[in-house]
């Protein structure tokens, strides 16, 4: 009779046990069906800066969302995030945080941080027209309203933009070079040792279609305007480019010949090339700064540095 007893308790154990995997793989599967209901992928378009022709180029992309803040969310994510692509660099620099994006009807209300206002006016219409032309590319938005820290965003005239779309926002918008703007910049030079730096605050006038850290190499080679100041390197230097990447690495492209005038010259060469270092990652957003000759990295020995890295501010050579 005990043996009897024993064995219905053991079944009945059996059975209660069966029954609660039931029910757990029932639950799983029951949330595991539902995501799949409703999660969805879209096949979307994000824009990023080419940095060699200096034009937004698309990169197709697949994204996974709920509900349509979700994929306006992950396209804006990706966006930031960057590009796969080599030679591609973000519109959105990394100091301009999304502050609040939403969905409401088939417009985009994007928040952005008030750092926006310290772009370029190229990279101004730059970053507005990747981000209208990636977040248009979700079927169900058609148009986008860009705030700047909750403010509606206007133009240098003080108008209001309004709504954005691919119709009136050109995807690689001119930029006219006769439109300029002014800023201050830290120039750094030698002493009348040669020997320590000594710093020129400079208002500095910087056309639209040019980048800040070209404008300041450049302002380099004019020299140095105050008494007892020396200039750093050659005013006959030919610069073939300067391009900042996501990373905030700024890359100098030099001319062939350029390199070792700037090496020979009457200034030692760790000045000299640390005054152009110093003055560019004084921008901000900048981090290092790598020598390029005719678009290649510096592999081989030249100087006494090595050039095959990026440099980093240093005050005290």
């Amino acid at each position: 009779m005990l043996k009897q007893k024993k064995y219905h308790t053991i079944v009945w154990i059996l059975i209660i046990l069966l029954m609660i995997i039931s029910v757990i793989s029932f639950s799983l599967f029951t949330k595991k069906e539902k995501k799949s209901i409703y999660t969805q992928e879209k096949i979307v378009e994000l824009y990023f800066n080419d940095t060699i022709t200096g034009k937004l180029r698309s990169e197709e992309r697949v994204i996974q969302g709920e509900n349509k803040k979700q994929f306006l969310l992950s396209v804006l994510e990706g966006l930031k995030a960057g590009s796969k692509i080599e030679g591609t660099s973000v519109v959105i620099p990394q100091n301009v945080t999304i502050l609040h994006a939403d969905v409401e009807d088939n417009v985009a209300v994007i928040d952005l941080s008030r750092n926006y206002n310290q772009l370029t006016l190229g990279e101004k219409i730059m970053c507005r027209a990747a981000i209208v032309w990636s977040v248009t590319s979700l079927d169900f938005l058609e148009h986008v309203r860009i705030k700047v820290n909750g403010q509606e965003l206007k133009r240098t005239s003080g108008e209001v933009i309004g709504l954005m779309n691919r119709e009136n926002t050109m995807i690689n918008p001119v930029v006219s070079p006769e439109s300029k703007r002014y800023e201050i910049v830290t120039l750094y030079f030698a002493d009348k040792t040669g020997k320590q730096f000594v710093k020129e605050e400079r208002e500095i006038e910087i056309s639209q279609i040019q980048t800040r850290e070209k404008a300041v190499v450049e302002q380099l080679m004019i020299g140095a305007k105050e008494k007892e100041h020396l200039s750093t390197i050659p005013s006959d230097i030919k610069i073939r480019n300067v391009t900042t990447t996501k990373e905030g690495i700024c890359y100098v492209d030099f001319s062939s010949d350029s390199i070792n005038k700037i090496i020979n010259s009457n200034v030692d060469e760790k000045i000299a090339i640390y005054s152009i270092v110093n003055s560019i990652v004084s921008l901000y957003n900048i981090e290092k700064v790598q020598f390029l000759i005719e678009g290649e990295k510096i592999e081989e020995t030249i100087g006494h540095l090595d050039y095959s890295k990026p440099f980093i501010f240093e005050e005290e050579i």
